[in-house]
């Protein structure tokens, strides 16, 4: 969720944390695949769609892919001490956050 992205910057920034450089990685804590993910903005959203899941071997490219990547955040929360939300948290507020925003 780009809004807790901008709290971690923020975070950083209140906090006289500049002189830490360096690659840090961000995302929210937990995994999901791309189809738990669509399907429960559908159910957060109200939408009834069907989604059904696919698979990657049934879209064949010339990349090789891990089954498994997560981005490893420790160096982030271990750095800076700041506490990542759950992804499915943060999905309610950005859904919560764009019908918001549409009905006003």
């Amino acid at each position: 969720f780009a809004g807790d992205l901008a709290d971690v910057i923020a975070h950083i920034i209140n906090t006289n944390q500049l002189e830490k450089t360096g690659i840090y990685h961000f995302s929210n804590e937990g995994v999901c695949s791309w189809f738990d993910f669509a399907k429960l903005i559908c159910e957060m959203s109200g939408n009834t769609c069907d989604i059904q899941p696919c698979y990657s071997e049934d879209f064949p490219s010339p990349v090789e892919r891990p089954h498994f990547s997560v981005l490893d955040k420790s160096k982030l929360k271990k750095t800076f001490g700041f506490k990542v939300p759950y992804w499915t948290d943060s999905l309610k507020v950005c859904i919560k956050q764009l019908n918001d925003s549409t009905n006003n």
